[in-house]
């Protein structure tokens, strides 16, 4: 199939990249309105928004909800075998973190969280949900559950900082043994909102279950990623 037997939105979809690479435009600029990029390719706004979608599946632009379309900062490296924090494996990289905590409670185990962490059905647990930005783009949202057995008055300090660095300095509680699980899913209600993105956008989901020196349960870490926002780069032995 030569490139003139694609549909118009992919052959769109070509031209609008090519644009953008001449135009040099950096990470996070703003790229023209729809109206303005229909009228400069001779186009209509259906198909114009057509090539648009094709490049944020492709993780090349991202659309920010009543602001406008943006090319695509650097994914980060993100390593599950090294136990470093947010805030670390980001500045490590050149980029600027920062978290919010949009809520922190006392509630209590669900039956889920019971299955997965061994707390019984109805105890106490810590929840902590927090949107954290590379950048000043929000990038990802979060489900802290934490143990609160070893860990009084967890709440009533600061959960901006690293929650992590806090259970260690504080506590003295150490995340000994980790299970993750990575996995694509499409994000929605309460995630997609605080991402600003169309419930069903595609996102990348993290999860970690840690257990401390004791071995007994110390935190459930539930991540929403943005589908363009991360890579998984893992090694494996020694480098020589």
């Amino acid at each position: 199939m030569s490139r003139f037997d694609y549909p118009v939105y992919l052959q769109l979809r070509d031209q609008l990249w090519s644009w953008i690479e001449a135009e040099k435009l950096s990470s996070q600029q703003r790229l023209p309105s729809e109206r303005e990029l229909s009228e400069r390719f001779h186009t209509t706004r259906v198909t114009i928004r057509q090539a648009l979608s094709q490049l944020e599946a492709e993780g090349l632009i991202f659309r920010s909800n009543r602001r406008g379309w943006y090319i695509t900062p650097e994914r980060l490296r993100y390593d599950p075998s090294r136990d470093v924090g947010f805030n670390r494996y980001v500045t490590e990289q050149g980029f600027k973190p920062r978290t919010e905590t949009l809520f922190k409670q006392l509630t209590e185990v669900s039956p889920w969280l019971s299955e997965a962490s061994g707390l019984e059905v109805g105890a106490p647990v810590y929840h902590v949900f927090r949107r954290r930005y590379v950048d000043e783009r929000g990038l990802l949202v979060e489900h802290n559950y934490i143990n609160p057995a070893h860990c009084p008055g967890l709440l009533g300090e600061s959960t901006d900082l690293s929650i992590w660095q806090m259970l260690r300095d504080k506590y003295d509680l150490r995340p000994e043994h980790r299970d993750i699980e990575i996995y694509p899913l499409a994000l929605k209600g309460l995630e997609a909102d605080s991402l600003s993105v169309n419930p069903g956008a595609a996102g990348l989901y993290i999860q970690r279950l840690s257990f401390d020196q004791r071995g007994e349960f110390l935190e459930l870490d539930r991540e929403y990623w943005l589908h363009d926002a991360l890579k998984i780069s893992v090694r494996i032995g020694d480098r020589h």
